[in-house]
């Protein structure tokens, strides 16, 4: 079963499908994030916009899971 992934929810890198890039050296991908509001409409990408501990990032949604909450934080 898999949950939306919409603004506010709390994400964390799929280790199966995730994609490394670049960004990666900075901590992208690095515990857990928060989808928040793009800055542009992104609605046609299959990508939401993620903080992440150490900076923001588009990701796309099919490297993410859903980050359960009690055992995350």
């Amino acid at each position: 079963m898999t949950s939306a992934i919409v603004v506010g929810t709390l994400v964390r890198k799929n280790p199966n499908t995730w994609e490394p890039n670049a960004f990666d050296s900075w901590g992208r991908g690095q515990g857990v994030g928060e989808v928040v509001e793009p800055p542009f409409d992104i609605s046609d990408l299959d990508m939401v916009d993620v903080i992440w501990p150490s900076g923001r990032c588009f990701e796309k949604i099919s490297g993410l899971l859903v980050a359960d909450q009690e055992h995350e934080q």
